[in-house]
């Protein structure tokens, strides 16, 4: 076993959700008191206060601010700066942003980097950025700066507080969704920056490694349609395999039942009522999802030796004020992957917590090194808990050099009583509108195409195999 606190796990559960930054969603967390959680892991230096890398109220002294004028750039102009707010706004704020932002590798990189050549400070190039998908709504443009409040985000915010988040922990890559998910389950994107589904993911993934180590994994969905993680790697889409993907009816018969495999991977939906928060997907609905996660688990036979992890595949374009730091290429395909990137930096900050019994409340988390939590790190957990060895772990350098999380889980004994979490931010009535295809959905209905021409290809296949030779004629 792992020798720290996953010593007490028999079940990991991964929930991942869609496209939201760590400031948008509990940069406001402990701004009550003054960004001083309860707890901090490492503990803070000698005589310091736990800290917690968060945001505060806007005013003109705020460091968390963006410039709306695209001069502040171009024309060394003095920056018009519109400050991270406090809780989102207008007629329908679960819905904010309530236009995509942009989320692929070009404007990511400006929205952390600047333009090319820029030397100025990191981190200032989200609302131009924004403003530029939707120019023709002036008026909405400052909503990429509006951050959820504890209130709005309840169910999340309360995990957070009644267990442990992590205030450094960093999406794999400054990518789209599908190279950070390959990511969480591969340890590689295998150069991919964008969400092209083509070429397919020919990726060796940890469910393969847990195949063979002959240990138990399912993946379960909240929708009809295939899952997300079978349809990215072609290998999954073997029928021997579907006893392994599920529903989320079957996932809370598990947890009830205390069956569910030593792995679970946990999926919203992202396009059939879409609950996965992917802006601008509606928020409470991801909420609602989430405290449906917390209480099959939560009420689960298995409790009290269940591990769930809550985090995000990546910020979606929504605001974060701390710079990614430097990473490790993970393999040869990445150094440099497409468009010349070398995939040396993280991507930016999401949210991640840690539900259990053996975390105490008020607890916030960072990296024990140099080298700072991002999804790698659920891979580099799952190998030292369940002693995989190192030849049938997955190769990837970056799971390598990813730190685990066992150290969180401190106390010797699991809690007695379950904290009450309720959805008090949901509101009575949510706004409905027509939302414009993601580009993950478009990549999901190609992927859906080819995994079709796949089975077709098969089918013609054994036809052909089974097509008795034409008989002669007779003389």
């Amino acid at each position: 076993m792992a020798g720290d606190g996953m010593d007490a796990v028999k079940h990991l559960v991964v929930l991942m959700m869609e496209n939201r930054s760590f400031d948008n969603l509990l940069g406001f967390l402990y701004a009550d008191v003054h960004n001083r959680p309860p707890i901090n892991i490492p503990a803070s230096s000698p005589g310091g206060q736990p800290t917690f890398d968060g945001l505060v109220d806007a005013s003109t002294e705020s460091p968390f601010w963006n410039p709306s004028n695209p001069e502040y750039f171009t024309a060394n102009a003095p920056p018009v700066k519109v400050f991270a707010t406090k809780g989102t706004k207008g007629p329908s704020p679960f819905l904010a942003p309530n236009h995509d932002p942009h989320e692929e590798f070009d404007h990511i990189t400006f929205q952390i980097l600047g333009p090319q050549g820029w030397t100025g400070p990191q981190m200032k190039g989200f609302l131009v950025d924004y403003i530029t998908t939707d120019p023709g709504h002036p008026e909405n443009a400052n909503q990429v700066m509006e951050c959820y409040s504890p209130e709005q985000v309840s169910v999340i915010s309360q995990l957070a507080k009644n267990f442990a988040a992590s205030d450094r922990w960093f999406c794999s890559t400054p990518n789209q969704t599908l190279p950070n998910r390959a990511f969480v389950h591969a340890g590689t994107s295998m150069g991919r920056v964008n969400n092209k589904p083509e070429p397919l993911y020919q990726a060796e993934t940890i469910f393969e490694v847990l195949e063979t180590t002959r240990h138990s994994w399912r993946v379960y969905n909240d929708t009809v349609i295939m899952s997300l993680v079978r349809l990215q790697f072609p290998q999954l889409w073997d029928p021997l395999l579907q006893p392994h993907f599920r529903g989320m009816e079957e996932f809370e018969e598990d947890c009830r039942d205390g069956t569910l495999p030593e792995y679970s991977f946990v999926e919203p939906s992202f396009q059939i009522a879409p609950n996965d928060e992917h802006p601008p997907h509606d928020v409470s609905l991801g909420e609602q999802f989430l405290l449906r996660v917390w209480k099959a688990v939560s009420r689960g036979k298995d409790w009290n030796s269940t591990l769930l992890v809550i985090t995000f595949d990546e910020h979606g374009g929504c605001y974060d004020h701390v710079v990614p730091p430097a990473a490790v290429p993970p393999d040869v395909a990445s150094n440099p992957g497409e468009e010349g990137f070398r995939f040396d930096r993280f991507g930016v900050r999401v949210p991640a917590v840690l539900v259990s019994p053996y975390i105490e409340a008020g607890t916030v988390f960072r990296s024990p090194s140099d080298v700072p939590y991002d999804h790698a790190s659920i891979l580099a957990t799952i190998r030292d808990w369940l002693q995989i060895p190192p030849e049938k772990m997955l190769s990837s350098g970056r799971v390598k050099q990813a730190p685990t999380f066992g150290n969180v889980l401190t106390r010797s004994a699991p809690r007695t009583e379950l904290p009450v979490i309720a959805q008090t931010g949901a509101p009575a009535h949510p706004a409905k509108r027509w939302i414009a295809r993601n580009d993950l959905q478009a990549a999901m209905l190609t992927a859906h195409r080819k995994r079709y021409q796949h089975i077709l290809g098969n089918l013609a296949r054994l036809k052909g195999l089974r097509t008795p030779p034409p008989k002669s004629r007779p003389k």
